[in-house]
């Protein structure tokens, strides 16, 4: 409840979408979390990455806040690695789909949804963190 208090005394303008972010990237923690058990033989990566990669997105998420610079240059540096991630995977698998496996298929569309998540992730961090940067969101708590 304090916390809640606390960010309604801050001037957004219009500027912070931290709570569209955080669900983004909880939403796209969960969807990894459940489709990574089908997937994991089409990933070629050690079975550790994707399974920290999942926790990196939980935890950013809820640190996302409207008083800390520095959690927002994170969650801006990070969904662009994730759009990256996601869409090179897509893009690799439509590539190489040649009979149509449904495992394969499933995959693209996966990783295709996921790069389309962390695109605006990382559309409304980096537009937040340009906020932030010059001066428009207003900390009133003071």
């Amino acid at each position: 409840m304090e916390q809640t208090n606390q960010e309604n005394k801050i001037n957004y303008q219009g500027h912070y979408y931290g709570k569209i972010i955080r669900s983004i990237f909880i939403v796209g923690g969960l969807v990894m979390l459940l489709s990574f058990p089908f997937f994991s033989s089409l990933i070629n990566l050690p079975i550790y990455i994707p399974i920290i990669t999942i926790i990196l997105f939980v935890v950013i998420g809820g640190l996302i806040n409207p008083l800390s610079k520095w959690i927002f240059i994170a969650g801006s540096i990070i969904p662009v690695l994730a759009l990256t991630m996601f869409e090179y995977y897509a893009f690799n698998t439509y590539q190489n789909i040649s009979n149509l496996n449904s495992m394969s298929v499933a995959f693209f569309w996966i990783n295709q949804a996921l790069a389309l998540m962390f695109f605006f992730a990382t559309y409304l961090s980096v537009k937040t963190l340009r906020a932030m940067m010059q001066g428009k969101m207003v900390d009133d708590t003071e």
